[in-house]
């Protein structure tokens, strides 16, 4: 971000009592979305009737949102607390502005690697089966899924390659003007944005679309309609990803013309992007929402509440649920 610019074209003081009130806000809204997530991978785990290795991949995409939020949540909290104590306070060191950024950047990474993962297990299952994947295999999967964004969001920890400001003294973002290799910056990131972002975001959109086709094309008699909605779901589940890609390119841009309005954008979309991914999962798999009814009915569920229907319109076999 161009300081200079930036300044000049900042209509509004970050160091200010709205810009406090705007990350409590954000803050809020974080946890509200990691109160979510918890409750999410709860119900993922004790619904039986959806395959492990689903659930597996569908909660270790909500560990990584929480993880990012995490880091977001540090963010906007130590920029309140900045706010408040005033400017005649010193400066937390800009190294701890990295580290926040280095979770943000992992975690937003993991949550695009684990919705692949998770769409080409789904074409796994839909094209042989529920054994094909073992747990042993996917247990290397998820470490894969974490060592890989670790690798690729590593740059961000590098002095001279990578610089953070807390800009007006209180927000947390990205330095290129104290940034020495700066053409080493923009190679880390647009690997990060390549491989951390477009490859498992075109992964995620194509490998659900090819299960459909496969589906369509092939007569598959064994759990056809729970197939089918698997796909569909995995579909779904690129919203959450396409406002997360969205939070790491757009505010940037912003910002290097506006200071102000590129910030609040950055830390708004960031606190947004965690909210899609476990309300979709909520929404779409009805074996989580019975969960969800029996934790706040305290277990106290009529056996309808035992149908392990994938949606309203979606059950899945006796025959399958035995084999889960």
């Amino acid at each position: 971000m161009n300081s200079t610019i930036a300044q000049t074209a900042s209509d509004k003081p970050l160091d200010s009592p709205g810009f406090m009130v705007y990350c409590i806000l954000m803050a809020v809204i974080i946890l509200v979305a990691g109160v979510v997530m918890g409750i999410t991978i709860l119900a993922l785990a004790m619904a039986q009737s959806i395959p492990r290795i689903l659930r597996l991949f569908l909660i270790n995409l909500l560990l990584a949102g929480l993880f990012m939020g995490l880091g977001v949540v540090f963010i906007v909290s130590t920029s309140a607390i900045l706010v408040l104590v005033g400017s005649e306070h010193p400066r937390p060191p800009r190294y701890l502005c990295r580290v926040y950024m280095w979770m943000y950047a992992v975690g937003a990474v993991a949550r695009l690697w684990n919705l692949a993962a998770f769409s080409l297990s789904v074409l796994a299952i839909v094209r042989f089966g529920k054994k094909t994947i073992s747990l042993c295999f996917a247990a290397v999967i998820v470490i894969i899924l974490w060592i890989v964004p670790i690798a690729v969001s590593l740059y961000v920890l590098l002095p001279y390659v990578f610089e953070a400001q807390f800009v007006q003294g209180v927000a947390c973002f990205p330095d290129d003007d104290n940034t020495h290799y700066i053409e080493a910056r923009h190679t880390f990131f647009a690997n990060w944005v390549t491989a951390g972002g477009l490859i498992p975001i075109t992964v995620s959109v194509a490998v659900p679309i090819i299960c459909l086709c496969y589906i369509k094309k092939n007569i598959i008699t064994e759990d056809a309609q729970y197939r089918k909605g698997m796909a569909k779901f995995s579909l779904f589940l690129v919203i959450g990803g396409a406002i997360n890609i969205a939070g790491q390119l757009l505010p940037g841009a912003i910002a290097y013309y506006a200071e102000a309005p590129g910030l609040y954008c950055a830390y708004g979309i960031a606190a947004v992007s965690l909210l899609p991914t476990p309300i979709i999962i909520i929404a779409y798999l009805k074996p989580a929402q019975e969960q969800l009814k029996k934790m706040f009915t305290c277990g106290k569920l009529t056996n309808k509440g035992k149908d392990s229907s994938l949606t309203t319109s979606t059950n899945i076999p006796n025959e399958t649920e035995q084999r889960v």
